[in-house]
């Protein structure tokens, strides 16, 4: 069984990397914070200083951190991953980030023999905890079999996808961050609208809930997010922003316009200028709200 590197313990990580660790994989991880130092030690895992230690030490290095930036910073940086990888190792980030950063890091790895996966992850820290978490795998083929049994430790089997080279991985996990981040954009537009068209709320929940306005994120965040004005996270909007203008720049790169994500950017920027940056992404209600003086539930 192949040795482990895990950098990132944070509402994903964590839970992720404690499913390798039941399903008997030996685990070296790199935290800042010491009281996850203190909680992951204390349940087998080695902590080490930093991602180049942790490279020395392994196989296979996992990294999940917030942004762009901080994957190269950990990978590429100083006392990063690649100064203590060697030829044949496999490094295997699934943060979510913009498919020409992992293209550039891997070519970067490449030139020294190493690996690279992009593996993003849907399904939230209760799918990470649950071990039930979507994986959409960038990379080669050789690759992705190798990593099968880490990630039927952290992923549903039948929701891990290889779905082409490196870099795809990212990008089907964008587009879809892009759809749902717009869907939910327009769930708020919509229900205010019609609560000022003299709609009830719940009502509409009820008729679009069964009816072609439906979708997921419909039937998971209306009810008990939306028209409870309860927006514990779940997913973080800031995160969501993030992953939208990533969407939009990825736009840009390509020349390929994206007008309905770039104004539904704009609302996820507004909410967090409104100070919700770190509730559910579904508080994006909050721009709409602002905007026409509109509340679209109500708290207990």
């Amino acid at each position: 069984m192949e040795k482990i590197g895990f950098i990132g313990l944070g509402i994903m990580g964590k839970p992720m990397a404690k499913n390798l660790m039941k399903a008997g994989y030996a685990l070296t991880f790199y935290a800042r914070r010491p009281e996850v130092i203190e909680e992951m030690e204390a349940e087998g895992a080695t902590g080490v200083g930093s991602p180049k230690a942790v490279a020395e030490a392994t196989d296979i290095v996992v990294t999940i951190v917030t942004a762009d930036a901080e994957v190269r910073e950990v990978v590429s940086g100083p006392e990063g991953v690649l100064e203590g990888a060697c030829e044949g190792q496999l490094v295997v980030d699934m943060s979510t980030i913009s498919p020409l950063t992992i293209q550039e890091i891997a070519g970067a790895a490449a030139e020294q023999g190493v690996r690279v996966m992009d593996a993003p992850v849907s399904g939230g820290d209760t799918g990470a905890i649950a071990g039930t978490l979507t994986i959409i795998a960038g990379g080669e083929a050789e690759d992705f079999e190798r990593c099968q049994g880490i990630f039927k430790a952290m992923g549903k089997e039948e929701n891990i996808f290889h779905v082409g080279p490196v870099g795809v991985g990212q990008t089907v996990k964008i587009i879809n961050q892009l759809i749902g981040g717009i869907n939910i954009a327009a769930i708020s537009e919509g229900l205010v609208l019609g609560i000022r068209a003299g709609a009830d709320p719940e009502v509409m929940r009820q008729v679009i809930g069964v009816s072609s306005g439906n979708s997921t994120l419909f039937q998971l965040r209306v009810a008990d997010f939306l028209l409870k004005d309860a927006f514990a996270p779940g997913f973080m909007l800031d995160l969501m922003k993030k992953d939208m203008g990533i969407a939009v720049d990825l736009g840009k790169a390509l020349n390929v316009p994206v007008p309905i994500g770039a104004a539904a950017y704009q609302m996820y920027a507004a909410a967090s200028s409104l100070g919700e940056g770190q509730s559910d992404f579904s508080a994006v209600c909050k721009a709409m709200e602002h905007l026409t003086g509109i509340r679209i539930g109500r708290s207990a």
